[in-house]
């Protein structure tokens, strides 16, 4: 046998193993800790390596197709059961799942995400990575500007925030972009553009204060759903989310300029514990009872990744490797600055489930 038909031969048997190996449900050993294999968006602590180190130093089990699966310690099925478990309605009993956790289900058990794992920080989004994610379009001067951003969170109802919605110039979104990670075009698009029927402001808000900085868009119609347009799952939990958090949006990228882009941007932020936040925002007029629980923190420390202007009303989202669906955790409400070591503060949308539910599924 020659040397080149002995390699051939043992990268064949070398090749056979993996595939033997790469079926998912097997159980396997990692690092010395037991687990079994998974594909790798299912698998919390590859998502968070990646998210964080762009590299994971898990076992490798083979491959399903092109998408890798990786040997996925049993300890992080704990942890994301913990985050993401669904919480129960208002009148409790555990066969009762409140409607946002109903409705979650539906999408799930409909919409198969993609399966690639997206390396996080300051990058462009890509097509279909966030399908629930739209632009808000204003109508000034015979043309379309998009100023905010919101999300799909089902087929008919958009949620951003009272600001995007109730401006001082008193020029209200007429349309939302959906499907679409590249906003370029001023003009009506048959393909991606949908009117905006009514407005919905949480009656709990007064301007200037900033609470209560949430607010739903009606849609003229129902969204078509596919690939690249799907609404987001809300997530319900007491406790804040321990997986990274991802921040999207066409706002500004350069504050010298103020300038925006038309591609979809997206960054890893940490949660901010809510004690510390209150300390940079200690002296605001517009937060008399400073940093509330209706309200999330988050931040890149180090300065470089923040939301800016034209951000606003867009989502704060959270992956979980249980099902490889995005939860909405905050909306972006305002910040101090841009690309500063101060965090942003977010809209906390599991405080306001009860009025989410009562608007979107009152017939559910």
């Amino acid at each position: 046998m020659s040397l080149k038909t002995s390699l051939l031969y043992c990268c064949l048997i070398y090749y056979v193993k993996i595939i033997r190996a790469s079926e998912v449900g097997d159980g396997c050993l990692s690092n010395g800790e037991n687990g079994v294999c998974v594909i790798i968006s299912d698998c919390e602590v590859a998502v968070r390596a990646i998210t964080m180190n762009h590299s994971h130093h898990l076992q490798r089990c083979g491959f399903q197709g092109i998408t890798e699966i990786v040997c996925c310690p049993h300890s992080s099925e704990i942890t994301t059961t913990a985050v993401y478990r669904p919480t129960l309605g208002p009148r409790g009993g555990d066969k009762s799942l409140r409607v946002a956790d109903r409705e979650c289900k539906k999408i799930v058990d409909t919409y198969n995400p993609p399966s690639g794992v997206y390396i996080l920080g300051g990058e462009f989004a890509e097509e279909g990575e966030f399908p629930h994610m739209v632009a808000l379009g204003y109508r000034i001067s015979e043309a379309y500007v998009f100023r905010c951003g919101g999300s799909l969170i089902s087929d008919r109802y958009v949620l951003t925030a009272v600001h995007c919605v109730n401006t001082l110039d008193r020029i209200q979104p007429s349309i939302v972009r959906v499907g679409v990670v590249n906003i370029t075009g001023d003009n009506w698009n048959d393909a991606t553009d949908i009117e905006v029927e009514r407005i919905y402001i949480h009656p709990d808000y007064s301007r200037p204060r900033k609470y209560h900085d949430l607010a739903m868009l009606r849609l003229a119609k129902r969204v078509p759903t596919s690939r690249n347009v799907f609404p987001t799952c809300l997530y319900t939990g007491e406790a804040d989310p321990t997986v990274p958090l991802t921040v999207t949006g066409w706002g500004v990228t350069d504050v010298t300029r103020a300038a925006t882009s038309n591609l979809l941007l997206k960054a890893t932020l940490n949660i901010v514990p809510q004690e510390s936040c209150n300390l940079k925002y200690s002296k605001s007029r517009k937060l008399p009872n400073g940093i509330v629980n209706e309200q999330l923190c988050a931040g890149d420390l180090s300065g470089v990744m923040d939301t800016c202007q034209g951000d606003s009303g867009g989502p704060l989202q959270g992956l979980t490797g249980l099902d490889g669906h995005y939860r909405l955790v905050g909306v972006t409400s305002f910040g101090s600055g841009c690309g500063s070591p101060v965090p942003g503060v977010y809209t906390r949308v599991s405080k306001y489930l009860d009025w989410i539910e009562s608007t979107v599924w009152s017939t559910a």
